[in-house]
C-alpha cells in the first residue's frame, strides 16, 4: 500500500510511505489490514478522497474490498487479461505468426480505448460464427466462452482508458514482483522447509526489515523484555507462544491499494 499526491504538473507522484505486508492467514486478515492501514493514513471508510485498488482476477478480492472501500475505483490487472486473450488467440492462429499478433492487438486496442463491453460483444459474435457441432471449432468455442465468462463479472474493473487518463495504475506488477523479493529471495532457497507457524513469523520479520522498521521493532522487543525483568518475571527468549507484535505498519502482497488527495498533508499521512 502506498499514497500518491498531485504535483504542480498535474500528475501523481509517489509512492509515499509504501508499506509491505504479507501473511499466510486467510484473505479476511489481508482485507482487514488494508482497511486499518488506509484509515491510519487519513482515508477512513466514509472518506471522499480518492482510493484506487489494483487487483488480480480473484473475484473474492473485489467482493471483499468493495465492501470495505465502497467509494474506491478498481482496476483488474490488465496483464492477466492480456494473457487470457493471447491464449484464446492461439486457438485461431499459430504461435509466432503475424496473424496472431494482429488478432491480439485488435482486442487489446479495444481494452485500452475503454471499449471492454464492445470486446465482449465481438467475442460473442465470434462464437455465433462457429459451428456448435464441428469438432474443429470446439476448442475455439470453449476458449471464447471462457474469456467471456471471465470478463463479464469483472467489467466494472476494466475502465482502463479513464484510469490511464487519470494517471492511475492498471496492473499489479509491483505485487507480482513482491512475491519474488519479499518471499522468494528469503524463504524459497535450496533445502529450505517450513511449517506454517514459522513461515508466518519469518514473513512478518521480512516485511519489518523491508519497510525499514527493524530498529523500531528491536527497540520495542528490548523494552518489552526489560519491563518483564523489572517486574521480576522470568524471561524466556525462546518460547512456544509468540509475543504480540507492536502496531508496526507492514504491506499487502496480494493486492496494491493507492490513494491520493490534493492536500499534501493528507497524501503524506
Amino acid at each position: 500500500m502506498y499514497t500518491l499526491k498531485i504535483g504542480k504538473d498535474g500528475k501523481l507522484h509517489g509512492p509515499i510511505n509504501k508499506k509491505i505486508w504479507g501473511s499466510y492467514a486467510p484473505r479476511k486478515e489481508m482485507l482487514q489490514w488494508a482497511r486499518n492501514q488506509a484509515t491510519s493514513r487519513g482515508f477512513p471508510p466514509d472518506t471522499d478522497k480518492r482510493v484506487h485498488v489494483a487487483i488480480d482476477g480473484e473475484k473474492c478480492l473485489y467482493d471483499g474490498l468493495s465492501k470495505l472501500f465502497h467509494k474506491a475505483t478498481f482496476a483488474l490487472d490488465i496483464r492477466h487479461l492480456e494473457e487470457k486473450i493471447w491464449k484464446v488467440g492461439r486457438t485461431f492462429h499459430k504461435e509466432g505468426t503475424k496473424k496472431l499478433e494482429e488478432w491480439v492487438e485488435n482486442k487489446r486496442e479495444l481494452l485500452y480505448t475503454g471499449q471492454a463491453s464492445e470486446l465482449i460483444i465481438e467475442l460473442k459474435k465470434m462464437i455465433l460464427s462457429l459451428s456448435s457441432r464441428a469438432k474443429r471449432d470446439k476448442a475455439k468455442r470453449g476458449a471464447l466462452l471462457g474469456l467471456i465468462n471471465y470478463m463479464e463479472p469483472r467489467i466494472q474493473m476494466m475502465n482502463y482508458k479513464k484510469l490511464i487518463d487519470e494517471d492511475l495504475v492498471i496492473a499489479s506488477g509491483i505485487i507480482e514482483g513482491a512475491a519474488r523479493y519479499v518471499i522468494g529471495e528469503r524463504m524459497d532457497c535450496g533445502g529450505m522447509r517450513w511449517i506454517p507457524e514459522r513461515a508466518e513469523a519469518l514473513l512478518h520479520l521480512r516485511c519489518i526489515e523491508l519497510n525499514g522498521d527493524w530498529e523500531h521493532f528491536f527497540e520495542w522487543g528490548y523494552q518489552h523484555w526489560m519491563e518483564k525483568m523489572k517486574q521480576g518475571e522470568k524471561l524466556i527468549i525462546r518460547q512456544e507462544k509468540p509475543d504480540e507484535l507492536c502496531e508496526i505498519p507492514l504491506l499487502c502482497i496480494d493486492d496494491s491499494i493507492t490513494g491520493y488527495s490534493e492536500q499534501e498533508e493528507d497524501a503524506a499521512a
